[in-house]
């Protein structure tokens, strides 16, 4: 199955991003790149972590992700 990946910085955007999948119904698979095997070595490289996204989904979930990503910078800006 083809997939689209959306690049995740922490759990908190991890809890948030997917809720908001959930409500469109927009199926995904969350993949954490911490291991505590390897007290997060993979994060300095990879990040904390992504979504995939099925290609069916890749246009809507581009412009969720955007619209999420834009709302972050916007309350960072705000305080």
């Amino acid at each position: 199955m083809d997939t689209i990946r959306l690049s995740i910085e922490n759990k908190f955007e991890a809890d948030i991003f997917t809720n908001i999948l959930d409500e469109e119904n927009i199926s995904y698979d969350l993949i954490e790149t911490h291991s505590l095997a390897y007290d997060g070595i993979f994060e300095m490289t990879m990040g904390w972590g992504y979504v995939e996204i099925p290609q069916e989904f890749k246009e809507k979930a581009q412009e969720l992700y955007k619209e999420f990503k834009e709302s972050l910078e916007h309350e960072i800006i705000k305080d």
